[in-house]
């Protein structure tokens, strides 16, 4: 998910916000393996650049079913980003291909808000916002990027937990 110069800019200048308590199980630096054993049923995906993609299909914040990817590489290997999109519901998903139909241009807007309110519940306000893209940043070093996302001719909504810190090696996502 690719949020604005201009958000990005903000977002890492912006003052930190309270601890980030992280993605459901999973913490930086997890390997593949240990995140399929929390996550099983994926499909995995090894790129040619050497990073490693685990794709799997879960509900997320109580919504309806998310495809959430898990990209591991960097110079240990180990989890680095998370990113969740949100299909069209019922539709059918290719984990494989990582395609799937994407919501109407309302239903997407919804459910971005419905995450958005839910983000803010948990971490309060964002750190920066700009359109209809908002961004936290935990006092740990992670970033938690939310905005519309442009899949083929729609959008959907994702969410993109990164970290900031050297190493990405922190005590959760």
């Amino acid at each position: 998910m690719r949020i604005s110069l201009t958000l990005a800019a903000l977002l890492l200048a912006g003052a930190a916000t309270s601890a980030f308590a992280g993605y459901d199980k999973t913490t930086w630096g997890m390997s593949v393996g240990e995140v399929q054993a929390l996550y099983p049923g994926g499909v995995l995906d090894r790129h040619a650049d050497g990073r490693t993609e685990y794709r799997v299909l879960r509900p997320v914040a109580g919504l309806s079913t998310a495809m959430i990817t898990f990209d591991f590489g960097g110079p240990k290997g180990g989890l680095k980003k998370v990113s969740i999109v949100f299909p069209e519901q019922g539709t059918d998903v290719d984990l494989r291909q990582a395609l799937f139909e994407p919501p109407s241009p309302v239903q997407a807007e919804s459910v971005r808000q419905t995450l958005r309110a839910a983000l803010i519940a948990k971490y309060g306000p964002p750190a920066a916002t700009q359109e209809k893209n908002d961004g936290w940043l935990m006092s740990n070093g992670d970033v938690i990027q939310l905005g519309l996302v442009s899949v083929g001719a729609g959008i959907t909504p994702g969410i993109e937990y990164t970290s900031r810190a050297p190493g990405a090696n922190t005590s959760g996502l």
